[in-house]
């Protein structure tokens, strides 16, 4: 109730309509961490969203005639170590940490027997395969994440990453008999300009860059559940040079709940347009098991580049590899409330300099030498509200 008056008062401050149920919803996320790597003197640091992402969230949805519902969310990321800036407006003039940067999810959807259709800032089916095959995600310590934001992988955790998209439009399909069918289209996947006409390289070349994303997510065998997301690049281009090379991923994902255990796996392959030599992968496998009165989880990660995620360039002779390993524990000290550890560890191939525990932290993953590795030691609280 209170959260819901909060929410109305909101509206009125805006002298806005109250919709028919509006909440305020959020995440506070806090933890302490020691990092250290080869040949980095290490250090403790207080890290804003070490389990999950610290956010703060306004949704509301209304039933229509019909059986529909119109449904709105916007949700902003929250950075709890920082003293100002922690909330800004989606610009789409801003990168990561200010402006589109920071807001998580921004749409506007209608809903009925025929499934659901949104637009706006989206989270895709890659987010929502991410959080469904790998128990990791959206902490600082996911294997799988830090294992493919580096190598231009399209799902996952990478910094060409479509887990969100600009400009997008959404279709999910409701629940037949088990499956679940969503398709994703962004119609210019960059942060800054206005679109086709308005979007030019350095060259002068005038162009955008749209994404599709198709998923499929089976779970009408008890206790297993199976999906597959294909994403795709396409670039346009007019004028002198197109910059952006076009590419393809598939992920594949499987979990098995054992009662006693509940088991994870993922495989993910990536394709440039321009590459020379076999495909990248990423590999992962996870388990989760009660222990008492908490949860433990491990999970490992592992990549294989075949080809610069740049140029396209093969690399299939070096050792560009990168794997990691996470082990946490998770107590519930209420409905909302939880206590975490975590360790976490990396390693990098004699040819790779792209890889850690946590870049940020670092200065950046190319700080690190080739061959070496990196280490992390994290406890920290999560409250939902």
């Amino acid at each position: 109730m209170q959260k819901k008056i909060i929410a109305l008062a909101i509206a009125a401050a805006f002298s806005a309509p109250a919709f028919a149920d509006t909440t305020v919803y959020g995440v506070v996320d806090a933890a302490v961490a020691n990092i250290s790597a080869s040949g980095m003197k290490g250090d403790t640091l207080v890290l804003s969203s070490g389990l999950a992402g610290s956010r703060l969230g306004v949704k509301s949805s209304e039933d229509l005639s019909n059986g529909m519902k119109v449904g709105a969310v916007l949700e902003y990321a929250v950075d709890l170590t920082q003293p100002a800036g922690a909330i800004t407006s989606a610009t789409a003039t801003g990168t990561n940490g200010s402006g589109i940067g920071n807001a998580r999810q921004e749409m506007v959807s209608l809903s009925g027997d025929f499934g659901t259709v949104a637009a706006g800032y989206l989270q895709t089916a890659a987010y929502d395969f991410d959080a469904k095959f790998d128990p990791a995600f959206g902490s600082i310590a996911s294997p799988l994440a830090n294992t493919t934001k580096g190598g231009g992988f399209l799902t996952g955790g990478s910094a060409t990453t479509l887990a969100r998209a600009p400009r997008a439009l959404a279709y999910i399909s409701p629940d037949l008999s088990g499956l679940t069918v969503a398709v994703n289209y962004s119609t210019d996947t960059a942060t800054q300009g206005t679109g086709l006409l308005l979007q030019a390289d350095t060259n002068g070349s005038l162009g955008k860059t749209s994404a599709t994303l198709l998923a499929a997510t089976y779970s009408g065998v008890q206790n297993l559940a199976v999906g597959v997301v294909y994403a795709a690049t396409n670039s346009t281009a007019y004028g002198n040079t197109a910059t952006v090379n076009s590419a393809t991923e598939y992920a594949f994902g499987a979990s098995y709940d054992l009662t006693v255990a509940k088991l994870f796996a993922t495989y993910q392959s990536n394709s440039l347009a321009t590459q020379v030599g076999s495909a990248n992968t990423a590999v992962s496998l996870s388990a989760t098991a009660p222990v008492g009165p908490g949860t433990i989880g491990l999970t490992y990660a592992k990549n294989t580049m075949n080809h610069n995620a740049t140029t396209g360039a093969d690399v299939s002779s070096l050792d560009t590899s990168a794997s990691g390993v996470t082990l946490g524990w998770f107590q519930p000290l209420s409905k909302t409330t939880t206590f975490y550890a975590a360790y976490s560890t990396m390693s990098q191939g004699a040819d790779t300099q792209s890889y850690s525990v946590d870049n940020n932290v670092l200065g950046g993953a190319a700080a690190l030498a080739n061959g070496t590795g990196s280490n992390a030691v994290a406890v920290g609280l999560n409250k939902k509200f």
